[in-house]
C-alpha cells in the first residue's frame, strides 16, 4: 500500500529539466523493478475528468481544498487499485513536481480517506497506475490548471 508518488518523486526530480513533461508508475507485486525513459507520445484523453483552476499556494491547505472541491461531485472509486492521471497546466516559474503530493491528498472524494476525521490523508496506496503530465502556459502566472481522470484498475 505504498504511495507510488512517493517512488516516482525522487527519480523525476533527479530527471528533472525542460523536458521532463510525462511520468507514468505501475506498481505491481513483481520479483523486479524497472524504470523506462521514452519520447512522449500523445494519448486519447480519458472519458471522465474533473478540471479546476487553483490561484492558492500549493503548500496550503486552501489549494487542496480548490482541489478537493474541484472532485467533490465524483463518487468514491470501488474498493481496489486504482488508475489516475493528473495533468498539471502552470506558468514557467512553477515546479510542477511540487504539485503531485498536495494534488493527490485532496483526492479523498475519489479515493476514500484512511480516517473519516482526518483531512488529506485518502487511500492513496490504492494508486497502482498513474500518470503525471505537464504543460506550461506563459500567461498562466501562479495560477495552476488541474484536470484529474481516475478509475478502476481492469486487472488483465
Amino acid at each position: 500500500m505504498a504511495d507510488l508518488d512517493n517512488y516516482a518523486f525522487p527519480l523525476a526530480t533527479h530527471l528533472r529539466s525542460e523536458h521532463l513533461a510525462s511520468v507514468w508508475c505501475t506498481k505491481r507485486h513483481a520479483d523486479t523493478s524497472r524504470v523506462l525513459v521514452a519520447s512522449v507520445h500523445e494519448a486519447p484523453a480519458p472519458d471522465a475528468t474533473y478540471t479546476v483552476r487553483t490561484t492558492a499556494a500549493s503548500q496550503t491547505n486552501a489549494y487542496k481544498e480548490q482541489i478537493r472541491a474541484g472532485v467533490a461531485s465524483a463518487a468514491e472509486i470501488p474498493f481496489g487499485g486504482v488508475q489516475l492521471q493528473i495533468a498539471f497546466v502552470v506558468g514557467p516559474q512553477r515546479n510542477w513536481l511540487n504539485l503531485w503530493k498536495p494534488t493527490i491528498d485532496a483526492l479523498d472524494p475519489l479515493l476514500g480517506r484512511t480516517r473519516a476525521d482526518r483531512d488529506w490523508h485518502p487511500k492513496d496506496g490504492r494508486i497502482t497506475d498513474l500518470g503525471l503530465h505537464v504543460d506550461v502556459d506563459p500567461f498562466l502566472g501562479h495560477d495552476v490548471v488541474v484536470t484529474v481522470a481516475a478509475g478502476p484498475v481492469a486487472f488483465t
